[in-house]
């Protein structure tokens, strides 16, 4: 089941991303577009709105001195007006005709100030006309003045085409043009020479511009917001819930349920976690089950050790003394005496239930498997029946390469039962014992001198150790015979395959 959104779940918090990236995505979008449109906007209103209009200011007042001139010359007593006493900004307005507005100034301001002006400049360089005269006076010098831009009003004054020029001042952009009066014989009289600052940007363009890209800003986010949110939710949902699922998992699995595993849905790094998660509690359950029948073992060998040592501590010592008085008993009494039979009998069957005492703690004395390996441990079993049964066991045992864990632990208790068996029921007094490769397979043979059985009659009383070395061959795919007839021994012979 899906869990609800929680603020402080890791759903809640990648949804908020996604919106925030939404959110962002939409900001810098918004003030890109801002800059295009401001550069772009600047550069259209400078190129083709300001500065055409300035220098067709510059023309029309050339136009209309040639004509107050009539196509003569400029003389120094005609009165020329550059300036409209009207204007509201010293700065120049927009003229209905395409041009504009350039105000006649009265007064005189700081230097440093951008001001909108018009000159008119006789061939000498003489100022004529002058809409700012307490700033640019009649009759002085331009280059006195305007030493900046002597080289364009000279090249107007010879005639040459119409160019502008943009300075740098302490106000911002001021742009200068030239226009030169022409004569009815097509000769330069004079030049006009304006010069007008460059509006207020950002009052003119970057505002209204801002104004719009905050509004559509605002309807972007409006709609855009939503959409991050429930795209955040969709897309991490599944995510989200497979992390869930893994959490739930581990939970379940940590409490016990050692059968807890997830299923792997994609090769993503998620489905990477999952697959690990699931090697882990197969390991883990692997382990568990391993160190459980480790445990098992261990009980299992201490109590055989305890048996061992009680059987060897109290049963053996009281067969011993029982032994010792049998024989104390026979030799005191007469030769004659009719007790001497059962005396007899009495000390042969003490003899033989020591033998089968020392035979059964051979067989509950625990095994150096892990330690020695299969064919040193081999070894030790046969001299250890040797020296403690007096039995001649003859030995051809091989260490064998490459012979898995099972093998070897089949092959061990095999051993065993076979020696008990001859020691204890065939009443063996030499044993073979046999462990060979051959080829692809590993053959034990354990042969003995005793009284042997027949296999069918006997069925009964060695059934349970026969079936049990079978079940162990068969587990491991390998093959058993067991050859054995009354007073011919017994010899069993098992094949194991080495993988």
């Amino acid at each position: 089941m899906q869990r609800p959104l929680k603020w402080s779940g890791l759903q809640a918090r990648m949804t908020i991303s996604y919106v925030w990236v939404t959110v962002a995505s939409v900001l810098l979008i918004e003030v890109a577009v801002f800059l295009i449109a401001v550069m772009a906007a600047t550069t259209t209103y400078e190129n083709r709105i300001f500065t055409p209009r300035v220098m067709q200011t510059a023309k029309q007042y050339a136009q209309t001195i040639s004509s107050q001139t009539k196509g003569g010359i400029l003389s120094l007593h005609a009165t020329y007006v550059l300036g409209n006493p009207h204007a509201e900004s010293l700065s120049g307005e927009l003229s209905p005709k395409d041009g504009l507005i350039v105000p006649a100034i009265s007064q005189l301001y700081p230097a440093d100030k951008a001001i909108a002006f018009a000159l008119l400049i006789a061939p000498n360089g003489q100022i004529i006309a002058s809409s700012y005269p307490k700033r640019y006076t009649i009759g002085t010098a331009a280059s006195q003045l305007l030493p900046h831009s002597l080289q364009l009003i000279n090249n107007t004054l010879r005639g040459r085409p119409t160019t502008n020029q943009m300075d740098m001042t302490l106000s911002g952009s001021v742009m200068s043009t030239t226009e030169t009066i022409w004569s009815n014989k097509h000769t330069p009289i004079g030049a006009i020479y304006l010069q007008v600052p460059m509006p207020n940007i950002e009052q003119l363009i970057l505002l209204p511009i801002a104004a719009s890209l905050v509004g559509s800003g605002i309807v972007l986010l409006i709609i855009t917001t939503p959409i991050g949110t429930l795209f955040g939710i969709i897309t991490t949902r599944g995510l989200v819930s497979r992390i869930h699922n893994l959490v739930t998992a581990t939970t379940s699995f940590a409490n016990g349920n050692s059968s807890q595993r997830v299923r792997v849905t994609r090769k993503d790094e998620v489905g990477q976690l999952e697959q690990q998660f699931n090697r882990m509690a197969e390991q883990l359950v692997e382990s568990t089950t391993k160190r459980q029948e480790l445990a098992e073992q261990n009980a299992r060998l201490a109590e055989r050790s305890r048996i061992s040592r009680e059987l060897h501590d109290a049963i053996s010592q009281d067969l011993f003394s029982l032994s010792m008085l049998a024989g104390g008993l026979q030799a005191a009494l007469p030769s004659d005496s009719p007790l001497r039979p059962q005396v007899s009998i009495l000390e042969q069957t003490t003899t033989n239930m020591i033998r089968e005492m020392r035979a059964l703690l051979l067989e509950l004395r625990p095994t150096t498997l892990g330690q020695l390996g299969l064919a040193e441990t081999l070894e030790e079993i046969a001299t250890a029946y040797s020296t403690r049964l007096g039995i001649s066991v003859t030995t051809n045992i091989c260490d064998i390469p490459h012979l898995n864990a099972k093998a070897e632990h089949a092959l061990l208790r095999i051993t065993q039962e076979a020696i008990t068996n001859a020691v204890r029921h065939s009443h063996a007094s030499t044993l073979t014992i046999s462990l060979t490769p051959q080829e692809d397979q590993v053959e034990l043979v354990v042969a003995d001198s005793g009284k042997g059985f027949n296999p069918n009659e006997h069925a009964t009383s060695f059934g349970l150790g026969l079936r049990l070395m079978q079940e162990r061959v068969q587990e491991l795919n390998g093959t058993f015979v067991l050859q054995s007839a009354d007073g011919q021994g017994t010899r069993i012979q098992v094949c194991l395959p080495r993988g």
